[in-house]
């Protein structure tokens, strides 16, 4: 059992997105200073990074309502686009990073 033993299931998911928000925000303000990105690829990263993590909660709370295939049709229909907008993002903010 984890330390988190006395929260059920949705305050642990609501405590990973807080978790997931405070380091996209970060992540994008480290871009910014010490890459010194541009700002068209910043928006397009925020917007993504922030379609992914509201389409986690929505996915996760189509299981809880017991819709399944409402869950699967929003990872395609809002987290593949999400994801494929944070890469492009990330291409346009900083082309020079090089791959690790």
């Amino acid at each position: 059992m984890s330390g988190l033993g006395i929260f059920s299931g949705i305050e642990v998911l609501f405590f990973w997105l807080g978790v997931l928000c405070l380091a996209s925000v970060q992540a994008v303000v480290w871009l910014r200073i010490k890459c010194d990105a541009a700002w068209g690829g910043l928006v397009a990263l925020s917007l993504g990074l922030g379609l992914m993590i509201f389409d986690i909660a929505f996915g996760v709370a189509a299981v809880l309502e017991k819709e399944p295939q409402a869950a699967s049709m929003s990872v395609m229909v809002m987290f593949l686009p999400g994801l494929l907008m944070a890469i492009v993002g990330v291409r346009l903010a900083k082309p020079q990073l090089k791959a690790i």
